[in-house]
């Protein structure tokens, strides 16, 4: 009998030991998968301060940088798939889902627009030796824009818009991609009259210049952002986006884009 009820408290024993040992391995893996929740959160909330800073000084581009990096390795990725027009719908989807995601691409192509605008107006307008700086400040304004480096070139928007990367896979029609097309080079052509204007002037110096070239670039940086955080809006309670226009040529250049973009990304 002794045998019998020494067997029975040594399986008893085993089984709590077992127990025991299975609970604090579940424990573990617990907590390891919220500390990397907890990590991932973070690093996408650092994207997203980044993205709301993007109007600020050269630093927030770097801490861009930083951001999208370190979530490209949260997730195990390449921090150069996270660039260009995908990038910026990505950061975008981030901070507000779908409409999110169309006003990170909106906002890449007006950057982008603005971008190429200025430094032909800069190329155009001023002397030389005024030139390294004022292309300092444009470098510096579209490194704090997801995807705005990458969008000045129109073909390779298109190249992007027709693999239906932004569209979950799905092709768009010819004729939206067309539309956002269109409406990017009519965009690109007022921006153009809108920093030629900014970089016609006596400037006493090359950092006058750049501190002019700077103002304009971000004042229609964030006018642009608030016409298209309109259409995004609208958008996002699934209602019907239109261009309404009473915003000014370059104003309604942009409400064109971001009404093209967001019809074109709704085909998923």
């Amino acid at each position: 009998m002794s045998s019998d009820g020494s067997d029975g408290a040594g399986g008893v024993g085993g089984s709590g030991g077992s127990n025991a040992g299975q609970s604090s391995s579940n424990d573990g893996l617990g907590n390891a998968a919220e500390a990397a929740a907890d990590a991932l959160g973070q690093a996408v909330d650092a994207v997203a301060d980044a993205v709301t800073g993007m109007l600020g000084s050269v630093t927030d581009a770097t801490g861009l940088s930083d951001a999208i990096g370190n979530l490209a390795n949260m997730l195990g990725l390449d921090a150069k798939d996270l660039q260009g027009l995908v990038g910026a719908a990505f950061m975008g989807a981030i901070t507000g889902g779908l409409p999110g995601a169309v006003m990170g691409v909106v906002n890449a192509l007006v950057g982008g627009s603005l971008q190429g605008a200025a430094r032909d107006a800069v190329s155009s307008n001023l002397p030389a030796a005024m030139q390294p700086l004022a292309n300092m400040a444009i470098d510096a304004f579209a490194g704090k824009i997801p995807g705005a480096s990458t969008s000045s070139n129109l073909q390779g928007v298109l190249g992007t818009l027709a693999t239906g990367a932004l569209t979950n896979g799905r092709v768009p029609g010819l004729g939206d991609v067309a539309s956002v097309a269109r409406d990017v080079r009519n965009l690109s052509d007022v921006a153009s009259s809108v920093m030629d204007s900014a970089m016609r002037g006596d400037f006493a110096n090359a950092l006058d210049a750049a501190t002019a070239l700077e103002g304009s670039l971000n004042r229609s940086f964030a006018e642009a952002s608030r016409v298209t955080a309109d259409v995004a809006s609208q958008f996002g309670r699934g209602n019907g986006v239109y261009a309404d226009g009473g915003h000014g040529d370059f104003g309604n250049a942009v409400e064109r884009l971001a009404v093209s973009t967001a019809q074109l990304m709704a085909q998923r």
